[in-house]
């Protein structure tokens, strides 16, 4: 019987195993580009039609090289042998290949069973080490179930070493917080990210998951199949989301959960492991795309036939508003000034019109390309506006001209109980004066903004006066410069103002394009050190960020400006005194969501 077997084994189910292999390499690229062109045509519609799509694109991914195989082995020896005959040459000689193809295969689904083996284990390890939840969390967690209509009874449990809570099983599901949530985060930003993950219960995400590793182990040679599994685990996390936001009805909330979740993982990612993909984490898929679609249904304009009468009226009475109110000078010569063409008026449009529930207190949306002030939120009021301070002290030393090779130290008088180092800079750390830029404009180290004005000539006095000159020549006549870094109260300015700032330090190709890189390698007393950039939305995919700066302190609270492209055209966005971080992204996100809809509506 062994031996018979064995020869059917060589004799048949090895060509064929390997034929089928081989043929999936062309039938997975017609695959790709049907699931392609679909999802393309699809791309704005809703998450669910992008996750079928991927779905069905892995089963026939599966299912054709089975039904392949099948054949193969019903047709026999006679297929095995008169079709091999019947082959071109170079085919059969791949055909004398195929013994050692199949046995690589076989090797690799043996690594990829492994992998997934690892991964069950550690699934089965986090039930072992987690602990109960407060009782009062877990009652959130039921009512929270019933509202999404899950029946089966789900366990909210707590770890200590997590990055994103996570789901994990289906028949027992249970969902896991990391410790730190439950202090760092305000609970109905953690309530959010619980009905997430009741989203993926209530779907049967992991069942559906774990199937979906089986198919990436047994085709894991195809990067086809890779693909289709990443759009599909995208999809599934902006399904999840939809979920949840209908069961909070409140949308905007998970968005910012998921935002601050973002902000701590960025803080945590170095000391916390990466999660497998056999776990449902709330922290997955691409979250800028998903902070967008979370917020589209505010960012969605009524349909044109409606929206056209309100906006007309509404455009002639903001033009008598203009014509009329003196408050609005200082927008009108910002919009006259950010132009190359010369002066302006404004151009009211239909964004002005939609009032944005930003968080910041002072905002302003400006379109560089037209000179129009499409948003403005008590824009002309002086406040502190923190490290923006940074994009001036940015410009006076190069102003200056000075040797940007020339190496700088940090002294004693850089250092105090007010000024932090992103950096940790010590005294005695040297480094370029282009590296002090740098750190500066990436990660908005005040130390260095210290040693540089310190080192212009005249010392730190006469740079602050070179700021305020600068400030002048700009026609700032609101803003006012009393340090380097923007650690004092005393730096303020307005959004309208900060918008001219940002259009001035465009124009230094040095600041727009530090400022714009993620992320830098700066040489800090002989050896190279990483840093990253204060603006976790810079080096996003979604967005083309031209220049940025952030700051915080508590007089001024959480301050950005930026200056982008979103389609073909060019913006400049001031947020000035958000609540945190997180509040102060998710306005930008949102911003760029509602341009991104209005251009392509």
């Amino acid at each position: 019987m062994s031996a018979s077997l064995s020869a059917w084994a060589i004799g048949s189910f090895v060509p064929a195993l390997g034929w089928a292999l081989l043929n999936f390499v062309w039938q997975g690229l017609i695959i790709a580009a049907l699931a392609g062109g679909s999802l393309v045509f699809l791309s704005k519609t809703n998450p669910r039609s992008r996750y079928a799509i991927c779905a069905c694109a892995l089963l026939a991914c599966l299912g054709l090289p089975l039904g392949h195989l099948m054949w193969l082995l019903g047709a026999g020896q006679a297929v095995s042998a008169q079709a091999t005959q019947a082959l071109p040459a170079w085919l059969q000689s791949l055909a004398g290949q195929l013994p050692a193809l199949v046995a690589a295969w076989s090797v690799g689904l043996a690594l990829m069973a492994l992998r997934l083996s690892v991964g069950l284990a550690w699934v089965s390890l986090l039930r072992r080490r987690c602990m109960p939840a407060a009782a009062a969390w877990q009652l959130r967690l039921d009512a929270l179930a019933l509202r999404l209509g899950i029946q089966t009874p789900v366990r909210l449990a707590v770890l200590p070493d997590l990055a994103s809570p996570i789901t994990v099983g289906f028949l027992r599901p249970l969902v896991l917080i990391p410790a730190a949530l439950f202090s760092g985060m305000p609970p109905p930003l953690l309530e959010a990210l619980l009905a997430h993950e009741l989203a993926h219960v209530r779907r049967w995400d992991y069942l559906v998951n774990l199937l979906q590793s089986l198919v990436e182990a047994l085709l894991f040679f195809h990067p086809v199949v890779w693909w289709l599994s990443g759009q599909m685990r995208d999809a599934r996390e902006e399904v999840a989301d939809a979920l949840a936001g209908q069961a909070l009805n409140d949308p905007r909330r998970l968005a910012l959960a998921l935002n601050a979740l973002s902000l701590q993982q960025a803080a945590c990612s170095p000391s916390l492991p990466n999660l497998p993909s056999l776990a449902m984490a709330a922290g997955g898929g691409k979250l800028l795309q998903r902070l967008e679609r979370l917020l589209k249904p505010q960012a969605q304009a009524s349909g044109w036939k409606t929206a056209l009468p309100a906006a007309l009226l509404a455009c002639a009475s903001l033009w008598v508003q203009a014509n009329s109110a003196s408050s609005r000078a200082p927008l009108a010569s910002l919009a006259a000034t950010s132009t190359m063409a010369g002066p302006g008026p404004i151009i009211p449009t239909a964004s002005q019109l939609l009032q944005l529930p930003l968080n910041a207190r002072h905002a302003l949306i400006l379109d560089d390309s037209s000179g129009a002030v499409l948003l403005a939120k008590d824009a002309d009021t002086p406040v502190s506006i923190a490290s923006i301070t940074k994009l001036m002290t940015a410009m006076v030393v190069l102003d200056a001209k000075p040797d940007l090779q020339e190496t700088l130290r940090i002294a004693a008088a850089d250092i105090s109980p007010h000024i932090g180092s992103a950096a940790r800079l010590a005294v005695g750390a040297q480094m370029s004066r282009l590296s002090a830029l740098q750190l500066i404009l990436i990660p908005s180290d005040n130390r260095a903004a210290a040693a540089l004005a310190r080192n212009y000539p005249g010392g730190t006095q006469a740079f602050v006066r070179a700021m305020q000159a600068k400030a002048q020549s700009l026609g700032l006549s609101q803003t006012t410069f009393v340090d380097p870094a923007g650690v004092k109260p005393g730096n303020i300015s307005t959004a309208a103002e900060v918008a001219k700032i940002a259009l001035g330090a465009s124009h230094y190709p040095e600041i727009a394009r530090i400022s714009s890189e993620s992320a830098g390698q700066v040489a800090i007393d002989g050896r190279v050190r990483a840093v990253r950039n204060t603006n976790l939305l810079v080096g996003a995919s979604e967005w083309d960020i031209q220049l940025s700066k952030t700051g915080t302190t508590r007089e001024a609270g959480s301050c950005l400006t930026m200056r982008f492209k979103s389609g073909e055209r060019r913006f400049t966005l001031v947020l000035l005194d958000a609540d945190d971080a997180a509040r102060r992204q998710l306005d930008a996100s949102e911003i760029h969501a509602r341009l991104a809809s209005t251009h392509s509506s």
